[in-house]
């Protein structure tokens, strides 16, 4: 039997929709016991703020999918015997992942002192929307605020337009990733030294990060990228054009390329036009460029651009909808979009592990939980007496 990565790590996982419960499920397929640590009643506010009355059990697709391989702990931390019985789990934790706004942790007695009191050796990541400083530090956050406040809207749509918001949580899920690599660096340093440490992952240095190639230019020029739609703010044709039955990608992104994108389009003249002789050229005439494309682009298929532009070495794809994703077979073959069962809410099609591994690949264990199903035992397994959980239970605290 392969030996998981992360098998033998426990991660106390306090989170909601997607950032937090992402980073988890990346833990917890490589094989880290990831609890999630929930509020008696409610719990993660992902079970029912999206779809959940449409799906058996109570609890929503998109909490399924982000979910699984993890147990769930029902505690209330409101009260002292909730976050006593809280430490007594991090005691024996390697890991704590908590994504309150600034200072809530701290304030329930929960935050990284009390967690290294309890046990010196722990990791403990905060992962937020603005980070532990500056005005916005107490700010609650999500996804689409950041790309707000990080420029992402600014660059985003087309030139004539206002700002968009981009289409999925991208800076939740860069913010997942970042903590998860944080996570794993950390866990590597105590191996080497024995020494736990705070980590702070804030979602608005992940937009600032994705928005490296343009903002370090803005930085050296002065100049603002603007929106361009689909289009490369700096090089054409690159972009979205409509053929006849949809839409495809196709970018000339080296000068080499120009001369066999000409013959695929069967429009040889556009080689010898001294508008378009080299990037810059291009760039310089990327409207008249681009109107003389679209309706060449138009008069046909996909599929038969595909295998023109493919067979010219240019850059191309078509530009799927989500109902496209499972047809496709580049998608198949990656079989990231995999079958799964689960006790209350059937069979369903979700996402599998996103990064591979030869020798310790991540695994679809267990169906994400039902709110408190591992309370007991992970209690008992921090050490609490029968006669404990049972008095926290008569009293509401799990």
């Amino acid at each position: 039997m392969t030996t998981q990565a992360l098998a033998g790590y426990r991660v106390l996982e306090l989170a909601h929709f997607i950032a937090g419960p992402v980073c988890g499920l990346y833990l917890a397929d490589m094989g880290a016991d990831v609890i999630k640590v929930e509020a008696p009643g409610g719990g993660d506010n992902a079970r029912t703020m999206y779809d959940a009355a449409t799906v058996p059990g109570g609890d929503s697709t998109v909490f399924l999918a982000t979910n699984r391989n993890k147990r769930s702990v029902a505690v209330d931390l409101t009260k002292a015997e909730g976050r006593a019985a809280f430490l007594r789990l991090v005691a024996s934790a390697d890991v704590v992942i908590e994504a309150y706004r600034g200072g809530v942790a701290e304030r329930l007695g929960i935050g990284y002192e009390a967690c290294a009191a309890a046990n010196p050796r722990i990791i403990y990541c905060s992962l937020s929307a603005f980070g532990p400083t500056g005005p916005f530090r107490a700010k609650p956050g999500l996804d689409m605020l950041v790309q707000a406040l990080g420029g992402i809207m600014s660059v985003t749509g087309d030139a004539d337009g206002g700002p968009l918001l981009c289409g999925t949580p991208v800076i939740d899920t860069m913010g997942a990733l970042a903590t998860g690599q944080a996570v794993v660096t950390a866990l590597l340093h105590r191996e080497r030294t024995g020494q736990g440490q705070r980590i702070d992952v804030a979602l608005l240095d992940q937009a600032l990060l994705a928005n490296a190639a343009r903002l370090i230019q803005y930085l050296a020029t002065g100049e603002e990228a603007g929106r361009h739609g689909s289009a490369h703010p700096f090089m054409v044709p690159f972009q979205a054009f409509e053929a006849k039955d949809g839409w495809l990608y196709a970018a000339v992104w080296h000068d080499r390329l120009w001369a066999p994108f000409c013959a695929a389009v069967e429009r040889p003249e556009l080689e010898r036009d001294p508008r378009f002789a080299d990037r810059p050229t291009r760039f310089a005439h990327r409207e008249e460029l681009r109107a003389l494309l679209r309706p060449i682009f138009r008069e046909r298929t996909i599929g038969e651009w595909m295998q023109r532009l493919e067979a010219a070495d240019v850059l191309c794809t078509p530009v799927n909808g989500f109902a496209d994703l499972p047809r496709d077979p580049q998608v198949q073959a990656g079989g990231m979009l995999v079958e799964e069962e689960h006790p209350r809410a059937g069979r369903f099609t979700t996402l599998g592990p996103a990064v591979r591994f030869t020798a310790t690949p991540g695994t679809r264990r267990t169906p994400a939980p039902a709110l408190g199903e591992h309370t007991d035992a992970v209690l008992a397994e921090a050490g609490l007496a029968p006669d404990e959980i049972h008095r926290l239970r008569a009293s509401g605290v799990i």
